[in-house]
């Protein structure tokens, strides 16, 4: 049976930065993997934007050989611009009719502190009303996962543990060079893996040093399949989910 997951992408690093290790687990189970990337990532450098935005696309692509990415598509918006498109309809319906015959949806956490992730959030969760099949799979890329400024209720938060992916993540990460250089992003993602480990292993058993966080608004038909592709995960959804937020 084909299994198809796609990632949605605010800029061409944050899915491997976000759930790398899960990719490769659903790459490992034969699952074919497509990117709709969003934006064009000129501004990440202090290059002349078009110089960084052939550099990071050239970059990119390594990545998705490297992982074997199957599909791809880019709507190439100006960085930092995503915001002015968050509503738009023919992008939506775009993206909708990518993925209406996948099984697992990733997309940024509505939450997340760059204005990139949370159009591209506003961006896929629309496209996903208007389809019934896709798994809606949230990620987080810095931000504290599923917490604070309004995260939305989520029936499932799972940390998944990915110790025998973390080296090819890495290495995946590190085909983004220039990111790499300028902002030492493979060493900020390995310690925030450790990190993720730590704080949702709270009050029980560490079974994993490294760990990615994802967040499941509502299971579906498609929940089984994936999480049964998973080498290891751990249900955490009781932790932190429901806790009050206190208004200051």
């Amino acid at each position: 049976m084909s299994r198809k997951a796609y990632v949605l992408n605010p800029h061409d690093d944050d899915g491997i930065i976000a759930i790398g290790g899960i990719l490769w687990q659903l790459k490992d189970k034969g699952w074919e993997l497509g990117y709709i990337q969003m934006t064009d990532g000129r501004h990440g450098g202090n290059l002349p934007p078009e110089e960084i935005k052939e550099m990071r696309s050239k970059e990119a692509e390594e990545e998705r050989k490297f992982l074997g990415v199957m599909d791809y598509y880019n709507f190439d918006i100006e960085d930092g611009k995503l915001e002015n498109y968050k509503d738009d309809k023919d992008i939506i319906e775009k993206v909708a009719k990518m993925i209406k015959d996948s099984n697992v949806v990733f997309l940024p956490n509505k939450a997340d502190a760059h204005p990139d992730h949370r159009a591209t959030y506003e961006i896929g969760h629309k496209a996903l009303e208007l389809v019934e099949k896709p798994l809606e799979v949230h990620y987080i890329v810095w931000l504290f996962p599923f917490y604070t400024y309004e995260p939305g209720t989520f029936e499932k938060i799972l940390k998944v543990n990915i110790d025998n992916q973390i080296e090819r993540k890495l290495e995946g990460i590190r085909k983004h060079k220039s990111q790499v250089e300028r902002a030492r992003i493979d060493e900020m993602t390995k310690h925030l893996n450790q990190f993720f480990s730590l704080l949702y292993s709270a009050f029980r058993e560490r079974k994993a040093k490294y760990s990615e966080i994802i967040g499941i608004p509502k299971v579906n038909e498609n929940y089984n399949l994936f999480v049964n592709s998973l080498e290891s995960f751990e249900d955490v959804t009781e932790i932190f989910h429901g806790r009050v937020r206190i208004k200051r």
